[in-house]
């Protein structure tokens, strides 16, 4: 039996396999789709072809998460639960995949081990479990930049021709996900090229350019599109969420600690997050600061006299980072922990191998235990662990309180803040004379001024023109 636990499959299978059960656990959430979700799912839903391009043609987000929806929902139906498992099969097997990319971190004593440390991190990652049950795009970005990861790897430890194109392939996948996915793309591909260029000169290797450029050709449409979002006055406005330097902070206890804070807007202040009217938060100190710590120590000691290879992928999420976090102090895009997901193989593969090269074996085991314990103690235990967090604009929840009402067949509904498409999921509209007042036509009815206050006090507000 202890030789059956240390065989490398075995462990790789019981670590999945308790990543699948913490995603499984509440994902059909009784508050059903909340309001991003929603728009996912009712773009996804449009007839094909023209309604469908123009519902993409007039988001925000790159198209390729619409295409999979559409073909999951084709093949799966449409139902919350099954809408959701569109994100947990992708985000489950991108744990898989930053298996695959430890092993290729090319040290053979240690190879398994960061593989499977990759795993276990990804695993019970508490950003990881929360995305896998909202049907979004950021279980696929880290599936696809995992991919990225594992074929940047072998491009730079056993550079061909297949790798190369394997690795354009998904660095195109990846742009077509996410909007802003071409800045992690664009500096991994400088970082590599650079890279090769030294070794080339050392070794007579050939160039591989021809994929990249292949790459850059597929992208090209997508150019039009991004220039429209980037130039648009109305996208990536922050009036909902300014910026604050304690989000730098969050950002991390969000990637590697139990406890989430910067998912849609975190608080003004980390500092307050601890030390708050003098109490000391004893809760946050154990289930946030300590476990990112740990992460943190692990991968400044990955980044310390190690292999070039790590400097050139530290070089990749500190320009990408940098360029995320200047474009949000400059005011156009929002600085949550979601945004930058692309950077998260990377920063798990940073951990894992500092764990790995850890020379006290003592150290390694308390580091392990006291990370693994903390996080799945919060998430089983705390009552706003990611698999309890309610989406608090869940469309599901309104119907239900109508349904309680005892609503005849035309009764007149009014709908303030979301249209009455966003609950056609879950209620007959043909059955009632609905209106609504939703939160773009606020301006028509107030000054413009007064839309963050109508987003704030509603109820106030609008008692005089109901």
């Amino acid at each position: 039996m202890k030789d059956f636990f240390k065989n490398n499959t075995v462990i790789l299978l019981i670590t999945l396999t308790i990543g699948l059960l913490l995603r499984l656990y509440n994902l059909n959430k009784p508050e059903g789709l909340w309001n991003d979700e929603y728009i996912t799912y009712s773009i996804s839903m449009l007839k094909f072809p023209f309604d469908f391009f123009e519902g993409i043609r007039t988001n925000c987000h790159a198209p390729l998460h619409y295409f999979y929806l559409k073909l999951w929902m084709a093949i799966f139906k449409n139902s919350d639960f099954m809408i959701r498992m569109s994100s947990l099969v992708p985000n489950l097997a991108g744990c898989l995949v930053m298996y695959y990319a430890g092993k290729n971190y090319q040290t053979k004593e240690n190879s398994v081990k960061i593989g499977l440390s990759c795993a276990v991190i990804a695993s019970i990652s508490s950003f990881l479990i929360y995305f896998s049950q909202e049907a979004r795009i950021y279980s696929m970005i880290f599936l696809l930049s995992s991919f990225v990861l594992l074929f940047s790897l072998k491009m730079y430890f056993n550079p061909s021709k297949k790798n190369m194109w394997w690795l354009t392939a998904f660095s195109v996948l990846l742009i077509l996900e996410h909007t802003i996915g071409f800045v992690f793309v664009l500096f991994n591909a400088f970082a590599l090229m650079a890279f090769r260029q030294k070794q080339k000169k050392k070794k007579g290797e050939t160039d591989y350019y021809i994929p990249i450029v292949a790459g850059l050709i597929l992208c090209l449409p997508l150019v039009p599109f991004l220039f429209r979002i980037f130039a648009h006055p109305t996208y990536f406005s922050q009036w909902w969420a300014p910026f604050s330097w304690s989000k730098i902070f969050f950002f991390f206890t969000d990637l590697f600690s139990p406890v989430l804070k910067n998912i849609t807007n975190s608080p003004v202040s980390f500092y307050h997050q601890i030390v708050n009217n003098n109490v000391i938060n004893i809760g946050f100190i154990l289930f946030a600061i300590i476990p990112a710590s740990i992460a943190l120590f692990l991968i400044i000691k990955s980044n310390i006299d190690s292999k070039r290879v790590n400097k050139y992928l530290l070089a990749v999420f500190t320009a990408t980072f940098l360029t995320v976090l200047i474009t949000s102090i400059a005011g156009k895009i929002i600085f949550l922990t979601k945004y930058l997901t692309e950077l998260y193989p990377v920063l798990i593969l940073m951990m894992s191998i500092g764990w790995a090269e850890l020379i006290s074996k003592n150290t390694k085991i308390m580091l392990a235990t006291v990370y693994i314990f903390m996080s799945l103690f919060f998430i089983i235990v705390s009552h706003t662990s990611a698999i309890r967090l309610v989406r608090s604009e869940g469309q599901k929840l309104p119907v239900t309180m109508m349904q309680d009402m005892g609503l005849k067949k035309n009764d007149k509904i009014l709908f303030l803040y979301y249209p009455t498409t966003h609950f056609s999921k879950y209620l007959d509209m043909d059955n009632y004379i609905a209106e609504s007042f939703d939160k773009y036509n606020f301006p028509e009815i107030l000054d413009k001024g007064t839309t963050f206050d109508a987003f704030k006090d509603g109820h106030n507000l609008y008692q005089v023109f109901f």
